[in-house]
């Protein structure tokens, strides 16, 4: 039973979307603390002002954060996104405000790098060509003459931080040789890992699968168009489980259709949910599923726990642990 208030609580949490059944138990978490739930289901900047202007504590998934809802926002502390990335806040926004910006670590590592393995190996093993021909009605080897023994391929990660890392194990499992491109992680510890160091042009060129584990920022948003994808192998894959805004998605189509590389595996496209007429639908290369990578019963359980956490940390007065913005709190001491 939903919990309803005799007076008027002294702090609201604004919900503007979410992934789970219903918030009932988030709403008796927050009940010794005085703090109103308050859910919406806003997909658009207007809806997220309505529902958010007077909340002391944003709580997100995919609902868009921006500079115009920020500056609606009159008191505050934090803004909450319920999983990893925030490429849907505007973060120099909120530092600029003193809002507090906080994601939600650790809580699927191990669900993402399945995923991504189970991508590779249905291309690697060309499942989707199998499981066609076998419904059409013939029990023949015909589209699987790419098929190798994955002992002789290469994976080329772009990105290795904790989801890269945890491919990385992965893919040694199966034998496969494992370049890494990441500006950010010292080579000490690419090479601790079991992977090569190489430039991002040496990874494309060498790569027979090329999966993307970095986040969408102004640097990385369509990061490999045209002639990225023209460098790498005319047999490989790509694969995304990041963000699809990383890709130019109207050259990978074009790289499909023209067998510039063999094919894709998306988890993520530029725009979610896709129009059931985008092109990119109809290619007979491309494997697609819908944003779930991050998915399992217990990685839910966990976004659901580590994410309400810090929205308690914050009506408590304390910084939230997966605080990203750490200028604000410079700011206040300064």
């Amino acid at each position: 039973m939903a919990w309803e208030q005799d007076s008027v609580a002294r702090f609201k949490v604004a919900v503007t979307d979410h992934v789970f059944p219903s918030l009932e138990a988030e709403r008796e978490r927050l009940r010794p603390l005085d703090a109103e739930l308050v859910e919406g289901g806003c997909r658009t900047e207007d809806e997220v002002i309505l529902l958010s202007r007077d909340a002391d504590v944003v709580f997100v998934t995919y609902a868009p954060v921006t500079a115009r809802v920020i500056e609606s926002l009159e008191k505050a502390r934090a803004i909450i996104r319920c999983g990893i990335g925030v490429d849907n806040i505007d973060m120099p926004a909120a530092t600029r405000r003193g809002i507090m910006v906080a994601n939600t670590t650790n809580y699927c590592i191990e669900e993402v790098a399945d995923h991504t393995m189970a991508l590779l190996l249905a291309c690697a093993r060309g499942l989707l060509v199998g499981n066609r021909t076998v419904r059409d009605g013939r029990w023949d080897l015909k589209g699987l003459e790419h098929v190798t023994r994955l002992s002789t391929q290469t994976l080329g990660l772009i990105g290795l931080g904790r989801i890269g890392s945890a491919v990385v194990s992965r893919a040694l499992s199966f034998s496969l040789r494992v370049l890494a491109h990441d500006p950010y992680v010292a080579a000490r510890v690419v090479r601790e890992l079991g992977a090569h160091v190489v430039d991002l042009d040496m990874l494309l060129a060498e790569s027979d699968y090329v999966s993307i584990h970095i986040p969408l920022t102004p640097d990385t948003r369509a990061m490999l168009g045209e002639e990225s994808l023209r460098r790498m192998k005319p047999t490989a894959f790509l694969i995304n489980v990041s963000r699809g805004g990383i890709v130019e998605q109207r050259a990978l189509c074009r790289a499909l259709e023209q067998g510039w590389i063999a094919g894709a595996a998306l988890d993520v496209l530029d725009r979610e949910p896709p129009d059931p007429q985008d092109p990119i639908l109809k290619l007979p290369n491309l494997i697609v599923t819908p944003h779930s990578a991050w998915y399992s019963r217990q990685a839910r359980e966990d976004l659901r726990r580590m994410s309400m956490d810090q929205v308690v940390s914050v009506l408590r007065g304390e910084v939230p642990y997966s605080l990203l913005n750490r200028e604000v709190l410079e700011n206040r001491t300064g």
